[in-house]
C-alpha cells in the first residue's frame, strides 16, 4: 500500500507500507492505559514557594549579633525562615 506524505517544505511523497499494519486488531485497552498515562505525566504544576523579595514583613533583625550564643540570621524574611512565614505573610 502507497501512502503520500507531506515535508516541511510542502513536498509531496509516496512511500510504501505493509498492508498488515492496518489490518491488525485495535487494543482499545492498551491504547487507553497509554493515553491516560501520558495525559497523567502533563499535570500542570502549581507549587511555588515565595522568594525573599515577594515576602512582606519587617526587615529588622531577629536578635543582636553577637552574644546570644545562637546563629546570626538577618530578617524573618531569609530563606531559612521562608517554609515557616511564606505560607502565612502575602
Amino acid at each position: 500500500m502507497k501512502i503520500d506524505k507531506v515535508n516541511l517544505e510542502g513536498k509531496k511523497n509516496s512511500i510504501e507500507v505493509l498492508d498488515k499494519i492496518f489490518a491488525a486488531k485495535i487494543n482499545k485497552q492498551l491504547v487507553s492505559n497509554v493515553l491516560y498515562k501520558t495525559n497523567a505525566n502533563y499535570k500542570g504544576r502549581k507549587a511555588k514557594t515565595k522568594q525573599q523579595n515577594e515576602i512582606k514583613g519587617s526587615t529588622s533583625k531577629i536578635y543582636a549579633q553577637k552574644g546570644t550564643g545562637n546563629a546570626r540570621h538577618a530578617s524573618r524574611k531569609a530563606p531559612i525562615f521562608c517554609r515557616r512565614w511564606c505560607r502565612t505573610w502575602t
